[in-house]
């Protein structure tokens, strides 16, 4: 019986790390996808989605026009056209400019945030950065999230004949006692190497994504002010790379955070419906503006985990909204 709970045991270790072994591999081979960029100079606008995705796109557009003068930014994170604003020749930009726009040009940054990630501009930027090879194409990892399914069932399985092996084994000679270590060693071994798979599959760049953003941070030391005129290099970048924090205004950098909360919290109970695709998490190379986490180094700009780009429409849009969810 000793010998046979042995065998088990032993086939069980062989699978899990078989599985394990081929989730990396495939893992690996995914984001491998070959660069179709030539070096170069990136905007600020392509380097703020490889760090945190859709929300660091918008509060980077949002930093920008209010540096710029292009926008006002009130008490409670209230974004307002400024009379005369030119119109921007970055899409993502003039993407913020149009909805304010068709809000009766102020409404709050939460509902912009949400407009804009949702928006063609949106989509056109991370398309560009997909034809870059920067980006994982959707379902490309699809395989290794079946054996990643896989890892942990045999995981589960070889917890519970573990628990079994214990209560079976009468002769705690050599094989009763290398089969209960040996099962033990399996599902814990599978199950550290499921959570983490987990969590490196939920990552959106490519290894060439991760170099260009490394290759950036290298060039763009977090704190550093460069002493230019041209605000997208000087603030663009690094509020790209880095969140709010590098904003250089400590004010403008507050009612943006306190616009980012009071959006979330109008849609906290879920009556905004989506607004997905504007979180900023994990899946980026420095997760979203308002979390922490995922590859690379970079974090958000607070310590709370990402509130998404959420509308205000819990308590209202305020009367020059005209609305929540608008396009």
């Amino acid at each position: 019986m000793e010998f046979v709970l042995f065998v088990i045991a032993f086939a069980l270790a062989v699978a899990v790390n078989a599985t394990a072994a081929a989730v990396r591999h495939e893992h690996r081979r995914v984001r491998s996808v070959a660069a179709n960029h030539h070096g170069g100079q990136f905007s600020p606008y392509e380097l703020a989605y490889l760090s945190g995705g859709p929300l660091r796109v918008v509060n980077t557009a949002l930093g920008l026009l209010a540096r710029g003068g292009a926008v006002r930014v009130s008490r409670g994170g209230q974004v307002s056209l400024v009379v005369g604003a030119l119109p921007s020749p970055e899409p993502i930009e003039q993407a913020v400019l149009d909805a304010l726009r068709a809000r009766g040009n102020s409404c709050p940054a939460g509902e912009l945030r949400r407009t804009v990630a949702d928006g063609q501009a949106m989509s056109g930027l991370r398309y560009r950065l997909l034809g870059m090879g920067l980006l994982v194409p959707d379902g490309s990892l699809a395989g290794a999230g079946r054996l990643l399914n896989r890892l942990l069932l045999l995981t589960v399985f070889a917890a519970v004949f573990e628990v079994g092996a214990v209560l079976s084994v009468s002769d705690w000679g050599f094989f009763g006692v290398a089969a209960v270590v040996i099962g033990t060693v399996a599902w814990m071994s599978g199950l550290v190497s499921y959570l983490r798979q987990k969590q490196a599959l939920r990552g959106v760049l490519s290894k060439a994504g991760h170099d260009v953003l490394g290759s950036a941070r290298k060039v763009h030391v977090r704190g550093a002010r460069p002493a230019t005129p041209d605000l997208a290099f000087a603030v663009g970048v690094p509020v790209a790379l880095y969140g709010l924090g590098e904003l250089g205004d400590p004010g403008l950098e507050e009612e943006l955070k306190r616009g980012q909360a009071q959006g979330s919290a109008g849609c906290a109970g879920g009556s905004c419906g989506g607004g997905s695709s504007s979180s900023g998490d994990a899946s980026y190379g420095g997760g979203g503006d308002f979390g922490s986490g995922g590859w690379g180094s970079g974090g958000g700009d607070s310590g709370g985990g990402d509130s998404g780009g959420g509308s205000s429409c819990g308590g209202g849009c305020g009367g020059g909204c005209g609305g929540c969810g608008g396009g």
